[in-house]
C-alpha cells in the first residue's frame, strides 16, 4: 500500500517563447494556526517535512506562523531559517475571534507585498482576497455553521453549507486541493485538482507483551483527542466505557480537548463524574505532550461524525494505539481494515468494540504503525508544492484534475 502523487513538474522548464528556464514563483505558506490540537499538529507537521524535503527552491517559500507558535518551537524556526525558508511571526488574536477575522487579510497582504510573494497556500477554510494567486486546501472547516458547531460534515446542514462554500472558494482559486478523498467527495460540485493527505509527525511506538494490560490491576488506557463540541459526542464514548467496565476488566478514559462549547463540556463533565466516578476531560496538551499521551494510551477513541481528515487517526496508529472509531468513509479510507469500528451513536456498541481493541491491541498495534507509514509529510510537502507553484500559470477550471490516493 502506498499514497500516490501526481508527477511533479520540472522546476527548471523552460519558458514559453525561450531558452531559459522558468523562474521560480515566491510561495507564501500560511502556518499561522493554534499552538494546539489538530491546527498545530499540522504546522509542526509541515515544517519538519519542509526542513526534510530535497526542494532545491526552499529560499523561495515565506512560512508565516503565529508568533506563539513560533516562540514553543524555535528549533524548528531556526532550522527551517538555515534551510534558506523565510520565517516570518506574527502576532494574531485568537483564533476564531473578531478581531482575527477583521486583521487578517490585511495582515497577509502586507506580508506578500513585503516577501514578494507571487502565490498564496491557505490550508484552511477561506483565503483572504489579494493581489496573487491563491492555492487553498479544502478541509474540515468549510462544514462550519459557527466557530462552536457543525464542524463535522455529517448531516444535511452542514453538509450543504459545505457544499456551497467549498465551490465558493474554490470558484476564486488558482488551485484547489482536498485534504482526503471524503473532503472531495462532500464537496461535490466544487472544483479538486489533487488529493494531498497530511502527514504525520509522531515517532512510531512499537509495543510488546511487557505492555500487557489488565495484569494485576493496570486499566486499559482510552485516550479521545477532540474539541469540545457535540458533534464530537463525548457523551457516547462515557457511556461505552462505562458498559465496558460493566462487562469487566479495568477500564481508564482521558479526553483531551479545548472547551469550545462551555455548556457541553460542563453536561459532559457532569456525565463522567456520574458514570465513571471521576472527570476524565483534560486540558489540550502541547506537542511534546501529544507525543507522551498517545504513547501512553492503548486504544484511541473517536466519538462523533468526522471531520474530512482525523489527525488523530494516524497519530494513533503511528504511536500503537488501536482506533476505535465509527463506522465511516473516512475511517475506511484512512485506516483500511486496521480500526476496530462500531455503530455512531451506540455506546452498547463501541463497549463491544473497546472489548475486540482490548483482546486484538498487538496485532492491530503493529498493522496500525505499519499502515501511517503511508502518510509522510515529505512527500505532503513535494506534492503541495508542486501543486501550489503550478498556479501561476493556471487559473479556475471546469472539472476536477488528477488525484493521489491511499491503496
Amino acid at each position: 500500500m502506498s499514497v500516490t502523487g501526481p508527477e511533479q513538474p520540472s522546476l527548471n522548464q523552460q519558458a514559453p517563447g525561450g531558452s531559459e528556464p522558468a523562474a521560480v514563483p515566491r510561495v507564501l505558506v500560511d502556518l499561522s494556526v493554534a499552538a494546539a490540537g489538530g491546527a498545530g499538529t499540522y504546522s509542526i507537521g509541515f515544517a519538519r517535512g519542509l526542513i526534510e524535503s530535497a526542494d532545491r527552491h526552499k529560499d523561495q517559500v515565506v512560512v508565516l506562523s503565529d508568533a506563539g507558535w513560533a516562540a514553543e518551537h524555535a528549533e524548528v524556526v531556526s532550522t527551517l531559517r538555515a534551510e534558506g525558508v523565510t520565517v516570518v511571526a506574527q502576532a494574531f488574536p485568537p483564533p476564531g475571534s473578531w478581531k482575527t477575522r477583521l486583521t487578517r487579510g490585511r495582515v497577509v497582504a502586507r506580508i506578500v507585498r513585503e516577501n514578494h510573494v507571487e502565490v498564496a497556500y491557505f490550508p484552511r477554510d477561506a483565503a483572504p482576497r489579494l493581489g496573487v494567486r491563491t492555492a487553498v486546501l479544502l478541509n474540515n472547516r468549510y462544514a462550519w455553521a459557527s466557530f462552536a458547531s457543525g464542524q463535522a460534515i455529517g448531516g444535511k446542514v452542514p453538509a450543504f453549507l459545505l457544499r456551497v462554500m467549498a465551490w465558493l472558494t474554490a470558484r476564486r482559486a488558482a488551485v484547489v486541493l482536498a485534504v482526503s478523498e471524503t473532503m472531495a467527495t462532500a464537496a461535490h460540485g466544487a472544483r479538486v485538482d489533487d488529493i494531498v493527505y497530511h502527514g504525520c509527525w509522531l515517532p512510531e511506538h512499537h509495543r510488546d507483551d511487557s505492555e500487557a494490560v489488565g495484569v494485576d490491576g493496570r486499566p486499559v488506557r482510552v485516550l479521545m483527542v477532540a474539541n469540545l463540541i457535540e458533534n464530537k459526542r463525548v457523551e457516547v464514548v462515557l457511556e461505552g466505557l462505562a458498559a465496558a467496565r460493566r462487562a469487566g476488566g479495568s477500564w481508564e478514559l482521558r479526553v483531551h480537548g479545548t472547551r469550545m462549547d462551555p455548556a457541553y463540556a460542563d453536561r459532559v463533565e457532569a456525565l463522567s463524574h456520574e458514570l465513571l466516578g471521576e472527570s476524565a476531560l483534560r486540558p489540550p496538551v502541547s506537542a511534546a505532550q501529544l507525543v507522551e499521551a498517545y504513547q501512553r494510551a492503548d486504544v484511541l477513541v473517536m466519538g462523533g461524525a468526522f471531520e474530512s481528515f482525523c489527525h488523530p487517526l494516524v497519530e494513533g496508529m503511528r504511536s500503537g494505539a488501536v482506533v476505535v472509531a465509527p463506522e465511516s468513509d473516512l475511517v475506511r479510507e484512512i485506516c483500511g481494515d486496521v480500526a476496530v469500528t462500531y455503530r455512531e451513536g451506540d455506546s452498547a456498541d463501541l463497549a463491544r468494540a473497546l472489548g475486540v481493541a482490548a483482546d486484538e491491541r498487538l496485532a492491530r498495534s503493529r498493522a496500525g504503525v505499519e499502515r501511517s507509514r503511508q502518510f509522510d509529510w515529505v512527500q505532503t510537502v513535494d506534492q503541495t508544492l508542486a501543486a501550489v507553484r503550478s498556479a501561476i500559470d493556471s487559473g479556475p477550471g471546469p472539472g476536477p484534475g488528477p488525484r493521489s490516493g491511499i491503496a
